[in-house]
């Protein structure tokens, strides 16, 4: 009877430890797994919050190829390639080449080293590769197919004020545009381009003229530039409509 009686004693013993563990138990995995949740939403939250991509984008135009005899009858070509920033980055107009390619298609001539004006476009710019040549080949139903190399900018797009701007016919044939440049960064630049495309009253490009200043230009410094196009003598002052002028500093852009 005593061993029964310390039996039961035993049994009822266990019955209630057993359901105190699963009460404690069940009670600290509710709340570990409340913690685990809440700190996955707010990883989840950070992870929405920090992620915004930037895009390295471009659109490049059709390319606009013209020809004309000069005084000493030389035939030119001027090539003009627009290209237009339409990413949220900076990029880097890098040396392109240009085929000049018959009404038949065939290859005849290949020019390269071919820069863009201005060499670093901001979201929202356009620039073009321009250049001027002599041929010797009859130009009629000519096309430029040109190769790019567009990269993402390494380095900050610097650009100097440009004020007091003329166009103005040139003594010798052609036009000339003056204007002053200065440099109101807190670094001096150095083989500082004054770069200038000139357009016609319909937004095309006439032509691109630049220079580059002789001297570093200093801090606060504000100097003068003359630039004229290379070899395109029969445009005059009233035909261009707009221009636009850009002044930076050579800079050496790093493709990582």
């Amino acid at each position: 009877m005593r061993k029964t009686q310390l039996f039961v004693g035993v049994l009822l013993f266990a019955s209630i430890f057993s359901l105190t563990s699963c009460d404690l138990l069940s009670s600290d995995s509710t709340r570990e797994f409340s913690k685990t949740s809440i700190n996955n939403t707010s990883e989840k939250t950070d992870n929405t919050t920090t992620e915004i991509k930037k895009e390295m984008k471009y659109e490049l135009g059709n390319a606009t190829i013209d020809s004309w005899t000069n005084s000493i009858n030389s035939t030119w070509v001027k090539v003009a390639v627009p290209v237009t920033n339409t990413g949220d980055i900076d990029i880097y107009l890098g040396d392109s080449s240009i085929d000049i390619e018959s009404k038949s298609g065939s290859l005849l001539k290949t020019k390269s080293y071919i820069n863009g004006y201005p060499e670093y476009l901001k979201p929202g710019e356009t620039g073009y590769y321009y250049e001027e040549f002599t041929v010797d080949f009859d130009t009629t139903g000519i096309k430029a197919i040109p190769h790019v190399d567009v990269e993402k900018a390494s380095n900050a797009v610097i650009r100097y004020d440009i004020s007091d701007v003329s166009i103005t016919a040139d003594n010798y044939g052609g036009i000339k545009v003056m204007g002053r440049v200065e440099n109101k960064t807190s670094q001096k630049g150095s083989l500082v381009y004054v770069a200038a495309n000139l357009f016609d009253s319909n937004g095309k490009l006439i032509c691109n003229c630049f220079t580059i200043l002789e001297n570093d230009l200093k801090v606060g410094d504000k100097v003068g530039f003359t630039c004229s196009p290379f070899a395109y003598d029969d445009i005059k002052p009233e035909d261009v409509a707009k221009y636009e002028i850009y002044a930076y500093p050579t800079q050496f852009n790093i493709d990582f």
